[in-house]
């Protein structure tokens, strides 16, 4: 009895709950810090800190409020805001500066020069801001003797005189500043010069590796595929004829190892027969790079035991030789 009592009251509750939903725009839902589930089409302001979930009339979640912030965690949001408004900055300033970098400069020796024509000027002004004191140190010291000389034979100094002395000390200590904020310039200059160097090599390199890398995997990948680059026309004439030997040499075709075609670019050896022949094609091809490449195909039967003979290492083995083949016979 208890039991279905219980289930009457939950069905009321929810009864009313969905009658509510349907005469309401928009209902809300959300659980206080005890646990508690609350669903309103109004949010009283007590419970307007707790998030919550906005429901359309069939109880689709359709917008959710985050609950209110802590005053703690808004000034931690607005530090990290702040954090990455400088790191951003920073990175855009040194991606600008390495662009910079790389189209002012063509070579670490342009920077390096550039550097040393700098400096070369700072240490001339410097050595004529020394070359000025040394001057008015001078200057300072005469007209120094000349008051004393007054002083000793009784005479007054003429203000002339105290004025030029003045004005000689006042040139000289700001030559002095002067010779200081040098020092400070030239300091400034060895050290962005220092940065923009090192930091230029790291360009550089990086950019260079790349290039080395690049080239050691067309490397390798010609080596594997069978390929062969032209460094001139007459050295690719000398390689076609030698590429016609290696296909000889390695077709095996039981009807004959003489080529089924034969032309100014393309060589081909004998359909294959049987499951155990291999058939070789030399051909000469211009990828746009104005290097022309003779490329090695073979071909094996279309069969289960021909397909494993095409991918065995012997027919591998057989493409890594053709470009040292061609090479080695180049050379004698």
């Amino acid at each position: 009895m208890t039991t279905h009592i219980r289930f009457i009251a939950m069905a009321c509750f929810f009864g009313c709950f969905f009658s509510q939903m349907v005469h309401a725009n928009k209902m809300y839902k959300w659980v206080d810090d005890k646990g508690n589930t609350y669903f309103s089409d109004q949010v009283p302001p007590k419970y307007s800190q707790y998030r919550r979930e906005s429901l359309s009339k069939h109880g689709r979640v359709v917008g959710v409020t985050d609950r209110e912030k802590t005053k703690s965690e808004e000034a931690l949001d607005r530090l990290l805001t702040a954090l990455k408004v400088a790191q951003e900055k920073v990175i855009t300033q040194q991606l600008y500066h390495d662009k910079a970098l790389r189209v002012t400069y063509n070579k670490l020796e342009d920077l390096q020069n550039t550097y040393d024509a700098k400096l070369q000027e700072l240490e001339t002004e410097q050595k004529l801001t020394i070359s000025n004191l040394k001057r008015l140190d001078n200057q300072l010291e005469t007209l120094q003797r000349q008051a004393a000389m007054n002083e000793r034979n009784g005479e007054k100094v003429p203000q002339k005189l105290v004025d030029e002395i003045k004005a000689t000390e006042k040139e000289s200590q700001l030559t002095y500043v002067k010779i200081s904020q040098h020092i400070e310039k030239k300091n400034k200059v060895v050290e962005q010069f220092n940065a923009d160097i090192a930091r230029y090599k790291q360009l550089t390199q990086s950019a260079e590796q790349k290039i080395r890398d690049k080239q050691k995997e067309e490397i390798k990948a010609a080596n594997q595929l069978g390929v062969f680059v032209c460094e001139s026309d007459r050295e690719c004439e000398k390689a076609w004829k030698i590429a016609g030997d290696f296909i000889s040499k390695h077709s095996t075709s039981s009807n004959s190892t003489e080529p089924e075609i034969e032309s100014g670019k393309l060589i081909m050896g004998r359909t294959p027969d049987t499951d155990n022949d291999l058939s070789l094609a030399i051909s000469k091809v211009d990828l746009g790079d104005r290097k022309q490449k003779l490329f090695l195909d073979i071909r094996c039967r279309d069969s289960s035991i021909g397909i494993e003979l095409c991918a065995s290492k012997k027919v591998q083995d057989i493409r890594v030789a053709f470009k040292n083949y061609l090479e080695t016979s180049l050379a004698d």
